[in-house]
């Protein structure tokens, strides 16, 4: 829906275009522009990195919780209410401390979020320019991305496929 509320304003200012003057339209895979890039690859190994140690520590985690757990079911018959409460109150903590190091790290907000968006920001600021700069040599009205899951180009020939021109611009040089 909300893909096709901004497609219908693009695709009457390109209507009214054409009217008006030749308009040039091109389109680029940026997915295929991020694969290309040994950059953004470096970038992706170094997020999976963090992202597995943060996995494992979480993991370290959970299995102490468990451990807590059998051993609390295993006990609990043989303790005084006291010592019931106490073994619970850790086990809530325990939880609680999971929960927060889940969502601190892998939450919408999340440090994991941040830091891919930390990595990223140089790599699209690289491709956005190499795109003006193919948009400008082959003087190019608008540049349409042909994303994977939710894209706005519907069809498009391939010889307006500028994909590899910028893989191009990038790779000499940005």
């Amino acid at each position: 829906m909300r893909n096709a509320i901004l497609f219908i304003p693009a695709l009457l200012l390109v209507s009214a275009l054409t009217q008006a003057q030749s308009v040039r339209i091109g389109y680029v895979d940026s997915q295929k522009i991020f694969d290309g890039m040994p950059e953004a690859k470096k970038a992706q190994e170094k997020m999976e990195k963090l992202i597995s140690s943060w996995q494992d520590e979480l993991d370290k985690m959970q299995k102490e919780f468990q451990e807590k757990y059998q051993d609390f079911q295993a006990k609990q018959g043989m303790m005084t209410d006291e010592a019931k409460q106490k073994a619970q109150q850790e086990l809530v903590e325990l939880d609680r401390k999971i929960q927060k190091f889940r969502n601190e790290k892998f939450g919408q907000d999340g440090e994991a979020v941040r830091e891919r968006q930390k990595a990223l920001k140089p790599l699209q600021e690289i491709v956005m320019k190499a795109i003006e700069k193919v948009a400008r040599e082959e003087k190019l009205n608008f540049v349409f991305d042909k994303l994977q899951d939710a894209s706005l180009l519907l069809y498009a020939d391939e010889k307006f496929d500028y994909t590899f021109k910028v893989l191009d611009v990038i790779k000499r040089g940005k």
